[in-house]
């Protein structure tokens, strides 16, 4: 038993020292390589998802399909999305609904919206597939966090679906994204649209959100999601007044419509007992 032991201990050394040997800097090293990894993956799945767009838009669908494949392989949402849509659509490759669900859901999984929202309409409506109630109501609450789910069918995007959610988000535009109007004229519209939540204000809550959104190329609110937190709430209904606004006129960056990220602090404060009395008595 002993010898074992001294057999299994020194096997644990070799191992040890032949990791060493690999990864000069220790595990550490070992996990900032994989990083690096992840990253050149990540990359040539863009870079594939590029090609595909370019070959797409050259209606040179054989290459796109391909270029599309190798990105979904190595995990690229757009890509996995636009495969779907082949599958869908019966191009490059025989119509397979079963084929576009599970490349729908592989990039509803990492979050792209438009993924979301077909699987919803799919699953309600039967598109190839078999009705769902269950599996529709689940990917409309993920995607819109709603219970009922009535989608008309001319909502369903045509092929090629691009997934403007994929498009990357300018941090520092040339120009902001604005509301119609100006900055006067979102105030009006917070003003008029906001509702103090009668719960908060029963209990004598008060606060300021900051909400989070971005504005996409077509000017529509998007991603909408508190950045900051004062009471449930509060929250709601400061991510409902946001998505209930108009279509914003785009930022831009060297003269082009980019989507832009938009931070905007709603506050809640109920007027003092003083300000009402004095209010009503100037009313009567």
């Amino acid at each position: 038993m002993a010898k074992n032991r001294w057999l299994l201990m020194a096997a644990a050394l070799m191992v040890a020292v032949s990791m060493s040997a690999q990864f000069p800097g220790g595990f550490g090293n070992f996990a900032e390589m994989a990083k690096r990894q992840a990253q050149q993956k990540a990359a040539e799945a863009e870079k594939n998802y590029q090609k595909g767009n370019e070959y797409l838009e050259a209606k040179k669908y054989d290459k796109a399909f391909a270029a599309y494949e190798k990105a979904a392989n190595d995990g690229h949402a757009g890509a996995q999305y636009n495969l779907a849509a082949f599958y869908l659509e019966g191009k490059q490759v025989p119509q397979d609904y079963n084929k576009a669900i599970e490349l729908f859901e592989q990039a509803a999984n990492q979050g792209l919206k438009d993924a979301q929202f077909n699987l919803a309409t799919m699953y309600h409506q039967g598109v190839g597939i078999p009705k769902d109630e269950q599996k529709a109501e689940y990917w409309a609450k993920v995607y819109k966090d709603i219970i009922k789910l009535e989608p008309k069918k001319e909502e369903v995007p045509n092929f090629p679906f691009p997934p403007r959610q994929m498009e990357p988000i300018e941090e520092v535009p040339d120009e902001q994204a604005e509301f119609p109007g100006g900055q006067q004229e979102l105030m009006t519209f917070l003003s008029q649209n906001m509702k103090y939540p009668s719960e908060a204000m029963e209990a004598g809550i008060q606060g300021r959100v900051l909400v989070g959104f971005v504005i996409n190329k077509d000017g529509s609110v998007d991603e909408v999601k508190v950045v900051r937190s004062a009471h449930a709430t509060l929250d709601a209904e400061a991510v409902r007044v946001v998505k209930a606004m108009p279509k914003w006129k785009p930022g831009k960056k060297d003269g082009k419509t980019v989507r832009v990220r938009y931070t905007l602090p709603l506050t809640f404060k109920m007027a003092a007992p003083e300000a009402e009395a004095e209010k009503s008595e100037a009313t009567e």
